[in-house]
């Protein structure tokens, strides 16, 4: 299994990777797209690979607020106010595509 790029060109898509902290993750090429063009300095694959976290202050995964979605990306500062959400499939959080606002 392959480690979790730092950088959203180096991601394929369907692929699984697992993070440093053991969690599974996969892209479709529709997030792997929308993140290359607003998450260019990678801060919500650095969310990912952090894992979950509390949702107050803190760079991570958090609960989705999302039906049909477990968990979304955190980052704080400059892209902070878009979260990208995700479902786990097979024990493997997938990442479909879905953007959304804080």
């Amino acid at each position: 299994m392959q480690v979790l790029p730092n950088n959203w060109a180096d991601i394929e898509p369907d692929t699984v990777y697992v993070s440093t902290n053991g969690l599974l993750v996969s892209f479709a090429s529709e997030q792997i797209k929308l993140a290359l063009k607003c998450d260019q300095k990678g801060k919500h694959l650095k969310a990912i690979e952090k894992g979950q976290v509390p949702p107050r202050g803190n760079i991570g995964l958090v609960t989705s607020q999302e039906s049909d979605y477990d968990l979304k990306s955190k980052v704080l500062g400059k892209g902070g106010d878009l979260r990208f959400q995700a479902k786990f499939i097979d024990g493997v959080l997938h990442f479909p595509g879905l953007v959304t606002e804080h």
